[in-house]
């Protein structure tokens, strides 16, 4: 069976969303963030090298990196829905869509959930310019 290493405020989600989406039977493992620095516990940094979230396991594969497992588990469990394959229509705007989560995206999340924990003044610089990005992408 799949499990699904599942870290709060966290990549993971999307692997929650994608198998909910698809129909998979999985079984879910939940950790909280650290409430001193908002990391990952030190248990839930012991399942991958890399101690990201997300991880699952899935018989004897282990995988990290939530784009790599999203990609996985349209491939191994998918069974052709939510995928575009090579020659299709629409195949390079899939890629591009299936990679802006992370790749553009994420990043920008990221910078403004540490923005956050820092408490900027509302007129900071780096905060005006990253909150405008982020608005400009959602239209």
């Amino acid at each position: 069976m799949l499990t699904v290493h599942h870290l709060g405020r966290s990549q993971s989600e999307r692997i929650v969303w994608l198998c909910e989406e698809l129909g998979i039977d999985y079984e879910l493992v939940r950790y909280e963030r650290r409430s001193d620095d908002r990391m990952a516990p030190p248990e839930y940094k012991a399942l991958h090298p890399l101690g990201t979230a997300p991880v699952i396991f899935d018989g004897e594969v282990a995988l990290g990196e939530s784009g790599a497992i999203v990609e996985y588990l349209l491939a191994t469990r998918g069974e052709g829905r939510l995928a575009v394959h090579p020659g299709a229509a629409g195949y390079a705007e899939y890629l591009f869509w299936l990679h802006f989560a992370n790749g553009t995206l994420q990043p920008l999340v990221l910078r403004l959930w540490s923005l956050e924990r820092v408490d900027p003044p509302g007129d900071h610089p780096v905060l005006r310019a990253t909150s405008a990005r982020f608005e400009a992408m959602l239209e």
